[in-house]
């Protein structure tokens, strides 16, 4: 899993951040370092360089609407600037999904740190 905000990295390492997002069609993989994910399995995190920062393990997978986001979700994912709450899920993600409308589905990934 790469992550090009070290930001997040830092959220994960510290433990505010436990879940993130993927569009659907990532699913199946993007690249390398954006591998299809599996309930379960433990994948190293990396950063912008392809630097390994840390290791997560999946702990659930859920498909999600934009118009109904789980307050789960948004409570783990904390928005680049660490603030939490569902207006900041949705700001921080926003072009990300590139301007979703309501009926946009998504990925939700829950994860826990296992080392750095």
């Amino acid at each position: 899993m790469q992550w090009y905000q070290s930001e997040l990295i830092d959220q994960i390492i510290e433990g505010s951040k436990t879940a993130t997002v993927r569009p659907i069609a990532w699913s199946e993989g993007l690249d390398a370092f954006n591998t299809a994910l599996h309930c379960g399995a433990t994948y190293t995190v990396y950063d912008r360089a392809e630097t390994p920062r840390c290791r997560v393990r999946i702990t659930g997978i859920e498909l999600a609407r934009w118009d109904a986001i789980p307050e789960l979700l948004w409570r783990r994912d904390p928005a680049v600037n660490g603030e939490v709450g569902l207006e900041a899920f949705r700001a921080d993600h926003w072009d990300y999904f590139d301007q979703p409308d309501d009926a946009y589905e998504f990925l939700a990934l829950y994860f826990d740190h296992i080392d750095a």
